[in-house]
């Protein structure tokens, strides 16, 4: 009797786990003559392909297999022209039947034996019932606003305030009674914190609400959950709050990274998704001083050993690119180098002596240099008073080839500046001031601290007087 009973819990372990694993999702497309169709699905901010499946018969498809399959957002995609259906894999909810119309896609998807995806068409519909409702107030309010009928106007903001009030309770009694599906994980994320009232003037209650909505802002997610990650509108959200509703500034910025990698740090594909795209982010910015975020998460993140994926090469290459790069961020102290005039004399930049010192490296041979050259004399001729220019050219070697900086010097009008070589590489100019491309700008003010770097020389007055102005208005 023993062996039978333990026969039996085997086996109906053994198709529970199947359970969980297999997926079988049949799709049938009417007017859809191909014999192909893509099997996508989400990541982060991308899309991929999991599947390509071919016709049982006209229109119909099978979506199986026994590996396991990830919950989240998938799409079946349509050939040629790539139109799609999106449906959703959830818990306990892999074996479905779903169906469309080629020609509607959109308006002629029906869903069988799934409660995820039926649930969250209903949830659609209802939004799209109550949507043009509170547009066509919004419209109404628009033009009673130019009429200046303020009671007509407060009469239809409170028509618009009935209806948010009826779609958030209705998204409060669907995610309680839909809890721990994705369609309710979905919902719960997408709605916004709800900001108290605040006393204070305009201003002291309008900061309030910020910082509550800020604060706040993540309240309504599992950051544990790992189907966030197989959807778009998570991301979606990461990228709003890192890319707009935090202050623009490098610290802040690399503070806030902190605390949201802390938050996901418990799901280890999440955690590691978003360390790696924060890092390549901040490594291509062109945002001028967020090197300094590339350069924090190197050193708090893949320095201290909490990359365990990076091999040994890749994690080498990334240390020394951040560590090349963390002596010329912008607020550090330029370090100082040794260079040579025409007549071989030396001049180190610490040598300068006015209230600004501009960088400028530079080849003969460079187009871009010979683009930027007659807005680099001309910005010299306007603020020579208050900068000084040092151009450093990048040719080194033999005198035939330094001889091609003195031409290019008099060639681009650069002869009432400080023009330096180094042909023999002793200060390693380029390594110093991470000079990977040409030309490159650093603006360092009279403490030779650096102010500003990597602008385009056209843009160089512009900047130039916001930073005289900021300096001005400091010594006050």
């Amino acid at each position: 009797m023993k062996i039978w009973t333990s026969l039996l819990f085997a086996l109906l372990f053994a198709f529970q786990l199947q359970a969980q694993t297999d997926y079988n999702i049949k799709i049938e497309i009417k007017n859809y003559p191909q014999d192909t169709l893509l099997i996508g699905y989400k990541f982060g901010d991308k899309q991929y392909i999991k599947d390509t499946l071919r016709a049982e018969k006209k229109g119909k498809f099978v979506f199986k297999g026994t590996d396991t399959l990830k919950n989240g957002i998938y799409l079946a995609v349509l050939q040629p022209k790539k139109d799609f259906v999106e449906f959703m894999v959830d818990k306990n909810d892999h074996h479905f039947s779903m169906s469309a119309d080629a020609n509607d896609l959109a308006n002629s998807l029906k869903f069988k034996h799934s409660h995820s995806n039926k649930i969250f068409q209903e949830y659609g519909e209802f939004l799209k019932k109550e949507r043009p409702k509170a547009e066509k107030l919004r419209k109404e309010i628009h033009v009673q606003d130019s009429l200046k009928n303020d009671a007509k106007k407060k009469e239809l903001e409170k028509e618009i305030e009935k209806i948010d009030n009826e779609v958030a309770e209705y998204q409060k009694k669907f995610i309680k009674e839909n809890a721990g599906t994705l369609p309710a994980l979905m919902v719960k994320g997408l709605s916004e914190p709800t900001i108290p009232e605040f006393e204070g003037d305009e201003k002291e209650v309008r900061t309030k609400k910020y910082y509550y909505y800020r604060n706040h802002y993540f309240d309504n997610f599992d950051f544990s959950d790992e189907r966030l990650l197989y959807t778009n509108f998570f991301d979606n959200k990461v990228n709003f709050y890192v890319d707009k509703l935090i202050p623009q500034h490098p610290d802040t910025i690399s503070g806030e990274l902190d605390v949201l990698l802390k938050k996901m740090e418990p799901n280890k594909e999440m955690y590691k998704y978003y360390l790696i795209s924060f890092l390549n982010k901040y490594a291509s910015s062109k945002m001028v001083g967020f090197d300094a975020i590339y350069v924090h998460l190197v050193k708090e993140y893949y320095a201290k050993g909490k990359t365990p994926w990076v091999d040994e090469d890749q994690l080498a290459k990334i240390l020394r690119d951040a560590f090349l790069l963390e002596p010329v961020l912008i607020g550090k102290k330029a370090p100082n180098i040794t260079l040579y005039k025409k007549d071989g004399s030396s001049k180190s930049i610490y040598d300068v002596d006015k209230p600004y010192t501009l960088l400028f490296f530079w080849s003969p041979d460079c187009g871009h240099c010979k683009k930027a050259a007659p807005y680099l004399v001309k910005f010299f001729k306007e603020f020579k008073d208050q900068v000084e220019i040092i151009t450093i050219c990048n040719e080194l070697g033999s005198e035939k080839k330094v001889n091609k900086c003195w031409e290019g010097v008099k060639e681009d009008g650069f002869d009432d500046m400080i023009n330096l070589v180094d042909p023999k590489y002793l200060s390693h100019f380029k390594t110093v001031y991470n000079v990977k491309s040409t030309p490159t700008i650093y603006i360092l003010n009279k403490d030779k601290e650096i102010i500003m770097k990597r602008i385009p020389a056209k843009d160089l007055p512009d900047v130039m007087r916001k930073l005289i102005d900021y300096d001005n208005k400091n010594k006050k």
